[in-house]
């Protein structure tokens, strides 16, 4: 992993708790996802990340805490069952997993890093570790939990995604940090939240397309939660809109920013024109609920997170998340410091009311 490890205006203030209704503008889903407030974000990051304490990587006890608090959680954020909850259980398949990080690095140190220089033997140290990592945890499934909820066209779905485990790096050694805490708040119980946010709001009203949010597995160990569901997801046969890939959405200071600026997210997408439509749609019902942050469509092949396993799959995917050119802390990224203190709440909360306009006006078809 070479890389940064229609409806009367009566209705208009509460028109979901109508059974079969649905927000017909932005005006009225706005108002829906008001619902969720900021408060509701910071308490599911909190709570994550203090029951899943010290770490919720695989393998770990946190791990397991991590799953049965998302569990726990969606059941009460869709008490009338809208959707259905289930949990995927994949064995892994280490083999795969131990190839995907050989291909890595022949793709990027090999001949490129003369050997047995300092570089060289890092990265092709953390390359053998990384394979041994993978197979030591052999006998632990691929745990991705899925709220799925029909629309009227059920064949039509958009997939929403976001990884539940963490991992820590030392930055040195690039190394992973066994003994070390591995809060992960802005990685990745930030998108985490926000797919929460999403769930509660999408369980009080019909929608037209069918919606699956995926919380991802295996993130830190080869992406490979990702690459077993893109799979899962071709063969199931369906017409997919795209994937709405959530990481890292609560990091966000003028302090840190190289513009000295708040509330510049990114979206990144790959070098392709029917996906950047895609991505430009989305921004349009985004920026129609909030304008307090903005997320720039950034199309360089991001390779950071999930996104890419499900280009690998044919699909259409993107994701949203910090400005990782322009505010990037590494003193934050997959480390012990990572914690719910270090967030920009206000950040986080717009960012879920942005991504929840992308998302949901999407599934609305919303035009006004």
């Amino acid at each position: 992993m070479f890389r940064k490890l229609i409806i009367p205006a009566i209705f208009s203030l509460s028109c979901s708790v109508f059974a079969g209704r649905a927000p017909s503008t932005y005006f009225q889903l706005k108002s829906d996802l008001g619902q969720v407030s900021n408060k509701n974000l910071v308490e599911w990051v909190n709570t994550f990340v203090k029951v899943s304490a010290p770490s919720r990587m695989v393998g770990m006890q946190g791990h397991e805490k991590a799953r049965n608090f998302l569990l726990e959680t969606i059941e009460k954020l869709d008490p009338k069952k809208s959707g259905k909850l289930s949990m995927n259980s994949l064995s892994p398949e280490v083999e795969t997993v131990k190839k995907f990080y050989q291909k890595d690095f022949d793709e990027k140190v090999e001949g490129k890093i003369p050997k047995g220089t300092p570089d060289y033997m890092k990265w092709q140290k953390f390359t053998g570790y990384m394979q041994n990592l993978a197979d030591s945890q052999k006998n632990n499934q691929v745990e991705n939990i899925v709220w799925e909820k029909p629309g009227i066209n059920t064949h039509r779905v958009l997939v929403v995604t976001a990884h539940y485990d963490t991992i820590s790096h030392d930055p040195k050694t690039l190394l992973v940090k066994t003994n070390e805490a591995m809060p992960g708040a802005n990685y990745n119980a930030s998108g985490v939240a926000v797919a929460l946010g999403l769930i509660k709001t999408m369980a009080q009203f019909d929608l037209n397309y069918s919606v699956q949010v995926v919380f991802l597995d295996w993130q830190g160990i080869g992406f490979h939660g990702s690459e077993l569901y893109a799979r899962e997801l071709k063969k199931a046969g369906k017409e997919v809109l795209g994937v709405v890939n959530l990481e890292m959405l609560g990091q966000d200071s003028s302090f840190f920013d190289k513009t000295k600026k708040t509330g510049n997210m990114s979206i990144y997408l790959r070098d392709n024109a029917d996906e950047a439509r895609w991505v430009s749609k989305l921004l349009e019902h985004g920026k129609k609920i909030t304008t307090k942050v903005t997320f720039e469509a950034k199309p360089n092949g991001f390779e950071n997170s999930d996104n890419f396993r499900f280009w690998e799959q044919g699909f259409m995917s993107a994701t949203f998340s910090q400005n990782w050119e322009d505010d990037f802390n590494p003193k934050f990224y997959q480390t012990a410091q990572d914690t719910p203190e270090t967030l920009n709440h206000e950040t986080l909360w717009h960012a879920y009311q942005y991504v929840g306009g992308a998302v949901i006006g999407t599934l609305l078809d919303l035009t006004k």
